[in-house]
């Protein structure tokens, strides 16, 4: 069954802004919650989601305290599906490795996702059987990684590995309360951050060397498919493990 509520963190653009779309067209769906990182006057929200969606403003998931903010904006809502997309790739190579962008990749990717659970946790804005998608990707893969694709990307691929560890160590902390958790990668998309990071070449070649997937990009509309299909599917027993419902 659908989730009666559903959250959406980073769902201003890309797969974010069309499982919203999604959700919001589900049966059984009746509220669902759209983080952005900045403010839309009321014009802008309306030519963006669709009506009746609840938009939550001014959630950077860099910030301490993300967490908290979205509680707050929730205003007492229980969730019943939570799906973490947010996140941010920057190319790197040996040489031209930067601080500061590994730094965000990591926060964004695999440190912000633990203060977020934590206070929807803590806070009861989970509902029982809630269900939690990390959006990772399996450029977070070490047997994947061969020499063939060689070095670089290191705050991608690092960032990403540790989300799925991440994941995995929550599965323990919720699995008691009922709560499932899965990481999954949605496919190489076709979004304004992987094109501003240089990887629109790749996007109708097999076999992507740089980010490690497998297959042709996809537009996230296309993926949003079988990310509802799997997030109906996903239970207590798929939780904590890594998963490629568009493969």
């Amino acid at each position: 069954m659908p989730p009666q509520t559903a959250l959406i963190v980073g769902a201003s653009k890309g797969l974010g802004l069309a499982l919203v779309k999604k959700y919001s067209d589900l049966i059984g769906v009746t509220n669902v919650y759209a983080t952005i990182r900045g403010y839309m006057d009321d014009k802008e929200k309306s030519s963006t989601f669709p009506q009746g969606v609840h938009v939550i403003e001014d959630i950077d998931v860099s910030e301490e305290g993300v967490g908290d903010k979205i509680v707050e904006g929730l205003q007492g809502a229980a969730v019943g599906l939570v799906v973490y997309v947010s996140g941010i790739l920057k190319p790197e190579e040996m040489g031209k490795a930067n601080w500061k962008d590994e730094i965000a990749m990591y926060t964004i990717c695999a440190i912000a996702p633990v203060f977020v659970v934590q206070s929807l946790l803590m806070s009861s804005s989970l509902a029982p059987e809630a269900k939690i998608i990390l959006l990772t990707s399996e450029a977070g893969s070490i047997t994947l990684r061969t020499q063939g694709e060689g070095g670089g990307m290191y705050g991608h691929h690092g960032s990403k590995a540790a989300g799925n560890m991440v994941g995995h160590l929550l599965s323990y902390d919720l699995k008691e309360r009922g709560v499932s958790i899965a990481m999954i990668h949605p496919g190489f998309l076709k979004t304004e951050m992987t094109k501003d990071a240089g990887m629109e070449e790749f996007y109708d070649k097999m076999g992507d060397m740089l980010l490690g997937t497998r297959l042709t990009a996809v537009t996230p509309e296309e993926a949003s498919g079988p990310f509802v299909e799997f997030a109906e599917k996903l239970n207590i027993d798929m939780s904590g493990k890594f998963w490629a419902p568009s493969e």
